[in-house]
């Protein structure tokens, strides 16, 4: 099922901000699609997850594809880890194609998905031991409820974690 906002599927991106920050974070519905598809819905529904692309300028955060699951994943339904030679191959392949890595994507069985300390401690090693083109990652966590609410984004950076807020974009 994909994601539904005011009983549509969306066809719409997801806007958010968060207070004291100048640039605004926008999902394209292209990586909801995505990221829809692997929803925890049913008891025996593992995680899954992949990565997160776009741009960056002065006033936008733009995500506008996500990668994953892969072979070789350890999928688990309260765990994910992604096949690191996998994600590095597709960071490699939209790298290519112009797109900057974001960040991280990964499902949780919960209606409203919160990050667990596992999430934050991966997150932290992950910006630790990478070279990367920007001074923060996202994290977006995918829940099961179908709506704006089974969202929830961060942005991860020295050893702080600042929630984004969701709207959907009025266009």
């Amino acid at each position: 099922m994909i994601f539904k906002f005011k009983g549509n599927p969306i066809k719409q991106r997801i806007v958010g901000k968060i207070e004291g920050f100048s640039q605004e974070l926008v999902i394209e519905p292209s990586v909801l699609k995505h990221i829809s598809i692997y929803r925890q819905v049913t008891p025996w529904s593992n995680e899954a997850g992949g990565q997160l692309f776009g741009y960056i300028d002065g006033q936008m955060i733009c995500g506008i594809e996500a990668t994953g699951p892969y072979s070789g994943d350890e999928r688990f339904r309260h765990r994910y880890r992604s096949n690191s030679v996998a994600a590095q191959g597709a960071i490699d392949n939209m790298a290519q194609k112009g797109l900057l890595y974001l960040g991280e994507w990964h499902t949780h069985a919960e209606d409203c998905p919160s990050a667990s300390g596992m999430d934050t401690d991966a997150m932290h090693r992950l910006i630790e031991n990478s070279r990367l083109n920007s001074n923060s990652l996202l994290l977006l966590i995918v829940g099961r409820a179908p709506s704006i609410d089974g969202l929830a984004v961060w942005s991860v950076a020295n050893k702080k974690m600042h929630r984004w807020k969701l709207f959907e974009a009025i266009d």
